[in-house]
């Protein structure tokens, strides 16, 4: 009777047990929801991290895809959270695995690599759509374009070459047909009219000019061109600088020429119509030729840059009444000393003839 007693407990005692551990769990489930709370308080996210694309790149071709994702990543251990978020300190990589799909588009899940057990991360997108397609090359021609036929600052482009002028395009067999041009595409807005060339990166056109996913070697080729800057013909006129010696009441100026052609910024030499040419004539004493650098600022540019002033003074009225006296009575001092000369001869010569007339008599009564 003793055992029966004892076997006939023994389901009791054990539902006594659930209950106790069922009791325990709930008296202690807010302090073990505290301790995971606690385990996950630090999370950051991360921008741009590169996808890591595994396949036989020697047989295949792929695209259609980005090549960065964000990742959020969460955990207690703040020293192992700070070092994934840092680029150079990184450990764990975002990888795309294509080993196992053949040509054509895939829907590929991305995983995470390396990632210490004591983070979480959660990948944004977690899916990527990937076309795959066989690897094949080509060599083609590469034609020089432009974003927009003037540039932003008013330059006009001229004549345009690469240099190299080939180059080889890898890409996948189906994108290879759609291949309509390779272009190098110039960015006008980057241009101005100290340079010669530019590096342009290289890309692949369809018909209706859409850019193709391609590996292009180089990938930037040198555009050579030729800058046609804006020109425009402005008039020149002089302007007199400096205060007149008190002598000249005037001066009078002649160019040597009178239009000049200035290039620059469409925007610029738009507003300029004429340009005047300073000459000093603080101390002008009779008629002198100045040669004169034509003004210009650094927007433009101006053909010729030196023109030829000849200056005329025109003097006071008073100094010519001066000069006019002078030389006034100059030629009469002249004139009275040839009139003196001229009575002094006439003197002599009656003197002569009267001395003449006396000796006459004498001669006559002598004989």
């Amino acid at each position: 009777m003793r055992i029966k007693f004892k076997k006939s407990n023994a389901p009791y005692m054990l539902i006594s047990l659930v209950f106790s551990l069922i009791l325990f769990f709930n008296v202690n489930s807010q302090n073990f929801s505290r301790l995971i709370s606690s385990e996950t308080s630090y999370e950051e996210s991360i921008q741009n991290v590169p996808i890591n694309v595994l396949y036989d790149s020697d047989q295949y071709f792929v695209h259609g895809f980005s090549s960065n994702v964000s990742v959020k990543l969460s955990g207690a251990n703040r020293i192992q959270l700070n070092k994934e978020i840092d680029p150079d300190t990184r450990d764990f990589s975002v990888v795309a695995d294509l080993t196992n799909l053949s040509s054509g588009t895939h829907e590929v899940r991305l995983k995470t690599k390396n990632l210490s057990s004591s983070l979480f991360a959660t990948i944004e997108p977690e899916r990527i759509s990937v076309t795959i397609e066989k690897k094949v090359k080509k060599k083609f021609d590469v034609s020089p374009i432009l974003s927009s036929t003037t540039s932003s600052n008013g330059l006009k482009i001229g004549e345009m070459s690469t240099q190299p002028e080939k180059v080889e395009i890898t890409t996948g067999e189906n994108t290879m047909k759609e291949i309509d041009r390779v272009v190098a595409s110039v960015d006008s807005s980057k241009l101005t009219t100290d340079q010669e060339s530019i590096q342009a990166p290289v890309q692949a056109l369809n018909a209706s000019g859409e850019a193709l996913p391609i590996q292009s070697d180089p990938q930037n080729v040198t555009v050579n061109f030729e800058i046609q800057t804006p020109s425009k013909e402005v008039s020149l006129y002089p302007i007199q600088e400096g205060d007149l010696p008190s002598t000249v009441e005037s001066v009078k100026i002649d160019l040597n020429r009178t239009k000049a052609t200035i290039t620059g910024v469409q925007s610029v030499i738009d507003q300029i119509d004429s340009i005047g040419i300073p000459v000093d004539v603080s101390q002008i004493q009779g008629t002198v030729k100045k040669f004169i650098d034509v003004p210009v600022s650094g927007d433009y540019q101006v053909n010729p840059k030196t023109v030829s002033a000849q200056v005329t003074p025109v003097f006071k009225k008073s100094q010519e009444s001066e000069t006019s006296s002078t030389n006034h009575s100059s030629s009469s001092t002249t004139e009275a000393a040839e009139s003196s000369g001229g009575a002094s001869k006439t003197s002599e010569t009656s003197s002569t003839k009267v001395a003449n007339s006396e000796e006459e008599p004498t001669n006559q009564s002598t004989n």
